[in-house]
């Protein structure tokens, strides 16, 4: 009862999705484009392999992208096992552990490599911290401070994200190689972890102790294409014994520019003997015309061919390109478009959303137009701190 409740709603899963999370294989695979309903097909496997399977939720661990995909897939998880009336084992899903893979490592360094006591530093942190002590790295060579600060910290997080060998980088590039070992050396005597440095650290401590992973039965892994090579060696370690269970879509992969690798995704039943593939190409969100023009944009990649998505909405949509003699005009013409849309067709400002290629450069004359015809809208991304209404109004009052 519970199996058939679980395939079957809110919503019946396709059969493609169906075969994925009744998948009992040791290594699956799943290929999901744009609106494929991804989320809710990880979902869907979780509470399978919990209520039917009656796996432990503290030998499950699934690793998402962000803290804010986490925290969506747990919300999904425990709304849908207590919808199934299954409220003794929503009590123990706190046991089970969704997160990145970089607090993931934080927690293994933690609990057992002695890294209790040290705190992290952010991107922006780690900056900070380097351009304090990085005259003691000889970063000021060439009078560029700043930007040789910048140049190290970059070459540092691709060794880390690239797992590079430190016996060749020595060879190769000595002075790096000091200053590299002596900012290490800097951070550990202030007990600082890095962002990059996390994972890093963790697979280099459980090459030669694998047994700390022996409690993992079963890893699900979602944007499978957005991993770069260390992340790609962890995951490696922990399907020596746990079942691994991969969610991505390389036609998605915009993460290459920090370190990422859709190949570990492109070639993961090389890696993974006998692992199951599944691709589900319905795309569930978008309409016709969005869906056909996506799959022509795909057919233009150089170097992989990937089958086309299927529509399942009814709906033709509208795909237009229109040019505008200012960005002034532009903005005009998207009001009056909104404006008759909620009038006429009874849509809510809500409803819509502009994109723009940033919000700093472009989002003025978009801005000034909706404060004009008082259309509500929230800003998605930074205008600049003189440019946001407390500001101007802050400025005001000076004046």
């Amino acid at each position: 009862k519970i199996l058939d409740k679980l395939i079957t709603e809110p919503f019946k899963l396709s059969e493609r999705q169906k075969a994925a999370v009744l998948s009992d294989e040791n290594y699956t695979k799943i290929v999901a484009g744009a609106g494929a309903g991804k989320t809710e097909t990880l979902t869907r496997k979780i509470v399978y392999l919990v209520l039917c399977e009656e796996i432990e939720p503290a030998s499950i661990v699934a690793f998402t992208f962000t803290e804010k995909a986490a925290q969506s897939m747990k919300s999904r998880v425990y709304q849908r096992v207590i919808q199934l009336g299954r409220t003794d084992w929503a009590k123990r899903l706190g046991e089970m552990y969704i997160g990145t893979i970089h607090a993931f490592c934080l927690r293994i360094l933690e609990d057992y490599f002695g890294y209790g006591d040290y705190g992290v530093f952010d991107e922006n942190q780690e900056m900070a911290f380097l351009m304090r002590i990085g005259w003691s790295l000889q970063l000021n060579e060439g009078g560029f401070y700043a930007r040789n600060c910048d140049v190290f910290l970059n070459n540092v997080n691709m060794i880390y994200s690239e797992n590079l060998d430190r016996t060749l980088l020595k060879k190769k590039a000595s002075d790096f190689y000091e200053r590299l070992t002596k900012y290490e050396s800097i951070l550990d005597s202030n007990k600082r972890l890095t962002f990059g440095r996390m994972v890093y650290e963790c697979i280099s401590r459980l090459q030669n102790n694998p047994d700390k992973l022996d409690f993992i039965k079963y890893l699900i892994v979602d944007e499978f294409q957005d991993i770069d090579h260390t992340q790609f060696l962890l995951i490696n370690l922990i399907g020596k014994k746990a079942s691994v269970f991969v969610v991505g879509d390389p036609r998605q992969s915009i993460y290459q520019w920090r370190g990422s690798n859709e190949k570990f995704f492109i070639d993961f039943l090389s890696h993974f003997e006998n692992a199951y593939p599944v691709e589900i190409k319905e795309n569930r969100r978008s309409t016709k015309k969005i869906v056909h023009t996506s799959n022509i944009f795909a057919d233009c990649f150089e170097d992989i061919d990937y089958e086309h998505l299927n529509y399942t909405r009814d709906s033709d949509g509208e795909l237009i390109k229109l040019d505008f003699q200012s960005d002034y005009d532009e903005a005009v013409w998207i009001a009056e478009q909104i404006h008759a849309l909620v009038k006429e067709k009874d849509c809510k400002y809500s409803d819509f959303g502009i994109l723009m290629r940033s919000v700093n450069t472009s989002g003025e004359p978009f801005i000034r137009v909706f404060k004009e015809n008082g259309i509500p809208y929230i800003v998605g991304g930074k205008i600049g701190l003189f440019k946001r209404d407390e500001a101007q109004a802050l400025g005001r009052i000076l004046c």
